[in-house]
């Protein structure tokens, strides 16, 4: 009795504790101000922690000033702007260009707004400088890193008719782009083989009667000899190569509906055996993409009428929910930590990349931009993410180094979901719960096959 008394004081305490996080958080979120006597300054915006691009709005409140008092907005130690303290509200439009050290590198800045020895809450943002990879009037579209983060290879229509696309790859520096040969006309979604010495795309198979299919090649990146690896009535899209080389995966329509199949192949992409269902619901399932140590598997379905992510291991079975929001979410990639998740969002009318943590959901903006940005990919070495975006007025591929995430607020190294295994005590579910309030809505959905 003396032991279940002592645990449900310890299980009070840490809920009262965690509570008390949160509500420091939302008054953090809500913004800061700094009150002497009858006079405030108050940042309303940005939010600590955010990751912004191009240009950064400042919102500042003020109260009690007279007309003759400045206002200035500080940054890194320098003032960027001013204005006459005596109005309420006060906004700041800054070029984050400014900062650019010309490496694209990611910059922190530091924010504060002061007036009259009254000083506002610091806001700790980073600025994010995209770096356009081509610039093509013809689209560049779907990239993805090779194996160790070195290169991109992407599908491009330039110099082609309407409606065809083919295989090109990039230096991560630069330059100009490559074509790969293959004995195929149209290209989609292509993607390396772990030793880089071959390509696997999607292509159309054109029967004598005019009618087509999509199916599943390979390629030798030097000499063009290309295999079929499926040859199916039905469509096979968005081959994507296991790391360690032995299989593909790819979505496919064969059984009806729209699933995520894997094939066996050798090195050079030949099948060695016929394709296996890995997830199969009556909803869409699609755009499959392995995990580095090639263990899971991220893909998007429509299950329950919104495109959300989805888990699955290497072989299928037990299928795990990981986006809950009502946007469409879409074209998922892996950190080479297996912890976090890229993939595009359509929100507020134009679609950003966003990175999810498997731990606890949390969630942070990657870019911010008016321009559709779309099929992130993480390089290797988790420094870059490349991404294709028609935000030069026409869709090519952009890079944009990451930030440390271990700095981001809300991605803990806690793991309060049970996404993966249940927990071990009562007393952590109650800890997780409360974590759940701090770090956002923590709500995970498995179902087995």
């Amino acid at each position: 009795m003396r032991e279940a008394g002592l645990s449900a004081i310890i299980v009070a305490v840490i809920v009262a504790l965690l509570l008390l996080l949160v509500s420091n958080q939302q008054l953090l979120n809500l913004g800061g101000s700094a009150v002497d006597g009858n006079l405030m300054v108050e940042l309303i915006s940005p939010v600590e922690g955010d990751w912004v691009e191009s240009t950064l709005t400042v919102e500042v409140e003020t109260t009690g000033y007279a007309t003759d008092t400045t206002l200035v907005l500080v940054i890194n130690g320098e003032i960027k702007g001013s204005d006459t303290a005596s109005g309420t509200e006060h906004t700041f439009e800054l070029d984050l260009n400014r900062y650019d050290d010309g490496s694209g590198a990611p910059v922190e800045l530091e924010i504060f707004a002061r007036a009259e020895g009254v000083t506002s809450r610091t806001a700790t943002v980073t600025a994010l400088y995209p770096r356009q990879m081509t610039d093509d009037t013809a689209e560049d579209i779907q990239p993805e890193w090779n194996s160790i983060g070195d290169m991109l290879v992407f599908k491009s229509a330039r110099g082609l008719e309407t409606g065809l696309f083919e295989i090109y790859t990039i230096p991560r520096e630069g330059g100009t782009p490559t074509q790969i040969p293959t004995e195929r006309e149209y290209h989609g979604y292509p993607h390396l083989s772990p030793t880089g010495t071959h390509v696997v795309f999607n292509s159309w198979v054109y029967s004598d009667d005019g009618s087509r299919q999509m199916d599943i090649f390979t390629a030798d990146v030097e000499s063009g000899e290309t295999i079929q690896v499926t040859a199916d009535p039905a469509f096979d899209d968005s081959g994507r190569w296991s790391p360690d080389g032995n299989s593909i995966i790819f979505y496919s329509k064969r059984d009806g509906t729209m699933d995520l199949w894997k094939v066996t192949v050798n090195a050079i992409g030949e099948p060695a055996g016929s394709p296996e269902k890995l997830v199969g619901t009556p909803a869409r399932e699609h755009c499959g993409r392995w995990s580095f140590d090639g263990e899971m598997i991220v893909y998007e379905s429509d299950e329950g009428g919104n495109n959300d992510l989805w888990l699955v291991g290497a072989n299928g079975g037990e299928t795990t929910k990981i986006t809950f929001d009502e946007y469409p979410d879409g074209y998922p990639g892996w950190a080479p930590d297996g912890a976090h998740i890229v993939y595009n969002s359509i929100r507020d009318e134009n679609g950003d990349l966003w990175i999810l943590s498997l731990e606890n959901s949390a969630m942070q903006r990657l870019t911010s931009h008016a321009a559709m940005d779309a099929h992130p990919t993480w390089s290797a070495d988790g420094r870059f993410i490349a991404f294709h975006s028609d935000r030069a007025g026409n869709s090519d591929i952009w890079v944009v180094e990451v930030p440390p995430l271990d700095g981001v607020a809300g991605f803990s190294t806690m793991a309060v979901s049970s996404a993966f295994g249940g927990f071990s005590s009562g007393s952590l579910a109650l800890v997780a719960i409360a974590a759940g309030m701090l770090f956002g809505k923590v709500e995970w959905v498995r179902r087995s096959e």
